[in-house]
């Protein structure tokens, strides 16, 4: 996640140089008064009418029925940091199967042997492979399949103005990360998720601890730190239109940012809305600007990236590798 955050590719000059345009303090108070509102009812209606559509989609499957296929959300709509005219949804279809990682300082036959991990019997290709075809078929049955596009990692429903809104699949199974407490004499499991993209590539993720943290900081700050989040997105799209972003900003990247704002820089009640956005932009550019800072910068997940998850987030797995599961 570190290398997200180099100086060289953050927008944040840009940004303050944005707030210094010709509108005036009353005009931007008045833009991040809308900007800041989650989607409208609307809005939500018409997600969680185009993830019931999905649910309904894939109910009947026996294959997802027999390997206890899991639906969840995630993303910015699951983080409630999703702003008004995105009307999309991302779903993950968790697989039970576990892919398992072990720290440095774990002896693999001894944990497994602790852990009850017992061969799946299935390789991970074979698994998402499936997942993938059961997916796009009962996916392209109740939407129309030139309404499908299969992307590395998701499949995505396209959406339709009004009526469906926009919606990311992501096949996935469990992720566990093993490592040895030696206070504790016990090995313990960090879990997330894993997701082997088409080209062999795994993306391991912490979405529930994303989760979890983010409505800690929400309400540490008084509810403040979602709305600068939404503020922040749709500056992104204002320098976009305006010319003065030319680079791509994904939004996890700009709520990982702000989330890195210390609690403090939200609380200082004399300010208005201007005045805050330009508090936490301030502390953002002094902070990325700082060569010690960033390499210890994390996700929101509060993990700092260990060099198991930098290999295992670009090596090539095409191997036959056997899932695991707890016996």
């Amino acid at each position: 996640m570190s290398g997200l955050f180099s100086p060289s590719n953050n927008a944040l000059p840009s940004l303050l140089a944005l707030l210094g345009s010709p509108r005036t303090r009353q005009e931007w108070n008045e833009r991040f008064t809308h900007w800041e509102r989650p989607a409208s009812i609307s809005e939500a209606g018409t997600i969680e009418r185009a993830q019931s559509n999905v649910l309904a989609a894939l109910s009947n499957n026996q294959w997802l029925v027999r390997e206890r296929i899991s639906i969840f959300q995630q993303g910015s709509y699951y983080n409630n940091t999703n702003v008004r005219t995105e009307a999309d949804i991302d779903l993950r279809a968790v697989h039970p199967s576990v892919k398992v990682d072990y720290a440095d300082n774990v002896y693999e036959e001894s944990a497994q042997a602790v852990l009850g991990y017992i061969n799946y019997g299935l390789t991970f290709d074979q698994i998402f492979s499936h997942m993938h075809t059961e997916l796009m078929a009962d996916l392209g049955r109740r939407f129309g399949q030139e309404n499908i596009v299969a992307g590395q990692k998701a499949l995505r429903i396209k959406g339709i103005t009004g009526s469906r809104a926009e919606v990311d699949v992501v096949p996935a199974i469990r992720l566990h990360h093993i490592f040895w407490r030696s206070d504790l004499l016990q090995y313990e499991i960090l879990e997330g998720i894993a997701i082997l993209a088409r080209d062999g590539r795994w993306t391991l993720n912490f979405p529930e601890q994303h989760h979890n943290n983010g409505i800690a900081k929400r309400a540490r700050t008084a509810h403040r730190f979602k709305k600068i989040v939404r503020i922040f997105k749709r500056l992104r799209s204002d320098m976009k239109e305006r010319g003065v972003l030319h680079g791509t900003v994904p939004s996890f990247l700009i709520e990982c940012l702000v989330y890195l704002v210390e609690d403090a820089y939200f609380m200082v009640d004399a300010d208005d809305r201007y005045a805050r956005v330009r508090r936490v932009a301030q502390r953002l550019q002094a902070r990325l600007r700082d060569p010690q800072a960033v390499p210890l910068m994390t996700e929101i997940n509060g993990m700092v990236i260990p060099p198991f998850l930098a290999i295992a987030r670009s090596r090539q797995t095409m191997r036959p590798w056997p899932a695991a599961v707890l016996g």
